[in-house]
């Protein structure tokens, strides 16, 4: 399981160090450049004072003198360096100090890159004025690098050391900024099924803002779901209870009858039971699957001409059964297209049709009227029944309500 606790260290180590070694090369190049500088000044300086020394000591008889500065490396300093140097007078070798090969180290005045037996030399000439001596003063180059290499990786050593120190302070940090997340997680785990109210965000830092609206929200619709479920469910096993205790009672009945017609009589009103559970259970079907708030609902262009046709034909037997006409009136143009659902729109013109004739006294009329003015579609189902009270119209608007009669 990938950790964002993890992730977040690895990369900010990471780029940690990315940043040191990229720090140590430029401090090496910078080290580098700034002792190479230093290190050509005490050149210059060790030149003009063997310049110094040579005029007041140096052996009128062109002796040449070696000095022995190879001393016991074991007490040496670390930063020592060894500097050679060379004294020419006109073209006689009068001094040089051990190490130093017998050729004349440098061929004019001023610093310059020697090589001398594969080694390469860093070289500052000094030609006294007013005489025939010329000095000359040289170091190794590796030894220099060597010793710009020390500087850069000591200068950086500590901060490597560090390096846990560092790991140690983000990982507390991000743990630290992992908490309100850890708190919103263990706000969720408390709710459950009966229990969706929404998540506290008031020390919620901005950044989980949005995580935790969208989880409001989500929980909102979830609760809100939740109670149509319940609803619905209490709603059509009321429903579906009345005409199943009619076929129970009728199916009795039909057992106990004494003679064929009580019993015939007994199993129609089954069948008629049987029918309304079935147009029960399929309203229920149709409820369940296009409720607007399943966000399942499509649209497609639909003649209601064909669909009032269809559940007039699909009514007829209900309503001859009462003596009941059913009269259609269409607009002359012929179909008239709306675009909706054809499964809803169905179901309201069967509800409509089939409590008008539910509701109508036998030996009427009922009348169905499409009609378009101006534009506006109206559609209209006339019917001779008592109508609904006023003080039950808000309560025939709520789901499987239904009036006496």
């Amino acid at each position: 399981m990938r950790s964002i606790r993890r992730q977040v260290l690895a990369w900010v180590l990471g780029f940690l160090v990315l940043a040191l070694l990229i720090m140590m090369v430029v401090s090496y190049q910078r080290a580098l450049h700034e002792i190479e500088e230093i290190f050509d000044a005490e050149l210059a300086q060790a030149a003009k004072l063997v310049g110094k020394l040579v005029l007041a000591d140096i052996d009128s008889k062109g002796t040449v003198f070696t000095v022995d500065s190879d001393l016991n490396k074991s007490v040496r300093h670390k930063y020592e360096k060894y500097i050679g140097y060379q004294v020419w007078h006109r073209d006689s070798l009068m001094l040089k100090s051990a190490g130093v090969p017998d050729q004349a180290l440098g061929m004019r005045a001023g610093f310059q890159d020697v090589a001398i037996a594969s080694q390469q030399w860093r070289v500052y000439g000094l030609y006294l004025k007013g005489s025939d001596y010329r000095i000359f003063t040289a170091e190794e180059v590796v030894g220099r690098k060597e010793l710009s290499w020390y500087f850069a990786v000591e200068s950086l050593g500590v901060m490597f050391w560090a390096i846990p120190l560092f790991a140690l302070i983000i990982a507390l940090t991000v743990d630290r900024g992992l908490r309100p997340l850890k708190r919103l997680s263990e706000q969720v785990s408390d709710r459950d099924i009966n229990q969706l109210r929404p998540v506290v965000g008031d020390h919620t830092p901005k950044e989980l803002k949005p995580l935790v609206n969208a989880l409001n929200g989500l929980l909102e619709r979830l609760d809100a779901a939740i109670s149509r479920e319940r609803r619905f469910t209490t709603d059509a096993s009321h429903e579906l209870r009345t005409p199943l205790s009619a076929i129970r009672l009728h199916s009795q009945l039909a057992m106990r009858a004494e003679d064929l017609e009580e019993s015939s009589r007994s199993l129609k009103k089954v069948l008629q039971a049987v029918d309304q559970s079935t147009h029960m259970v399929e309203q229920l079907l149709v409820l369940a699957r296009l409720s607007p708030e399943s966000g399942q609902v499509e649209f497609e262009d639909v003649d209601l001409t064909d669909i009032c046709r269809k559940v007039s034909e699909q009514l007829t037997q209900a309503a001859g059964e009462k003596h009941i006409r059913i009269a259609t009136e269409y607009p002359a143009a012929g179909s008239v297209v709306v675009n909706s659902n054809p499964h809803l729109l169905h179901t309201i013109f069967r509800n409509l049709l089939d409590n008008a004739i539910r509701y109508s006294p036998a030996d009427s009329e009922i009348r169905c009227r499409l009609s378009r003015t101006d534009g506006e579609l109206a559609v209209s189902i006339q019917d001779n029944g008592p109508g609904i009270p006023e003080h039950l119209l808000e309560q025939v608007q709520e789901r499987f309500a239904r009036l006496a009669g």
